[in-house]
């Protein structure tokens, strides 16, 4: 906890307890996946129950934050009134502090797509919890309407919630319903956007190939995408050009800020 204080600490932490990087921890003993480990704990205001055979979780409880550069963002940015997305929102780390400070501010909406039927749960969970209203979404986004497979990721343990993908080369973890986020707006009548958080383990492409119309119709003020792939970087930043948003620079924990293109 003292050395989560600093963002530094934060991602000295995680280098720790990653299970990919355990050869370069040959003294730190990790929890095996087979046994229960589940802790109830409040951080930052808070309320949250944890699995610390996950790597995500793990840091939040050791470190006591979780990307605290989004975190301080999302509660910067956040207005009374605003619909903010969150796309691949795991346990709720982010979207439950979002859901909270509009809760503070007067109102506003959060909705959290995550097709994990364990991790959805724990949002709802989460929610509840905290007596904040969140709107969970069992379901990824892509560019068309589809089943897929999420997978784990093979560097990290079974219990690793927040590295399952649709491009994982893990084990099958399940089954689940892809959606484009132009057709669940346009079903749902959504007709206001001003925050996207997207990380979703390099699905993010597809996901915005899905939500162009959207994204255009509705011009949220600020979009953020994890952005730690050399591979797809440009693809993505072109994509974004396309839409109309450009990069301000600002990179919080892996996770590029892009904002609307000033016309006129």
């Amino acid at each position: 906890m003292v050395e989560g204080a600093t963002d530094a600490g934060v991602h000295r932490v995680a280098l720790r307890v990653s299970p990919r990087l355990a050869g370069s921890n040959p003294g730190l003993v990790k929890i095996s996946p087979r046994w229960a480990a589940t802790v109830r704990v409040r951080r930052q205001g808070v309320r949250l129950e944890l699995d610390l055979r996950d790597n995500l979780q793990a840091v939040l409880y050791y470190a006591g934050r979780y990307e605290p550069a989004v975190r301080r963002f999302l509660r910067d940015e956040l207005r009374c009134g605003d619909v903010v997305l969150d796309v691949g929102a795991n346990i709720g780390a982010h979207a439950l502090t979002a859901a909270k400070r509009l809760r503070e501010l007067g109102g506003g909406r959060v909705i959290a797509f995550e097709p994990a039927a364990d991790s959805a749960a724990k949002l709802g969970a989460g929610a509840a919890r905290n007596d904040v209203q969140l709107e969970v979404v069992p379901a990824a986004l892509g560019e068309r309407r589809e089943l897929a497979t999420l997978r784990a990721d093979s560097r990290y343990d079974e219990a690793d919630a927040g590295v399952r993908s649709l491009y994982g080369d893990g084990e099958v973890v399940q089954e689940v319903p892809v959606l484009r986020l132009d057709d669940w707006a346009r079903e749902h009548e959504l007709d206001r956007l001003d925050v996207v958080k997207l990380d979703i383990e390099g699905a993010e492409l597809a996901a915005l190939a899905g939500a162009s119309r959207t994204i255009k119709r509705l011009r949220p003020r600020a979009v953020l995408v994890e952005d730690k792939r050399p591979e797809s970087s440009g693809r993505m930043h072109a994509v974004l050009d396309e839409l109309g948003y450009l990069p301000t620079g600002a990179v919080l924990d892996h996770n590029a800020v892009f904002r609307p293109e000033l016309t006129g």
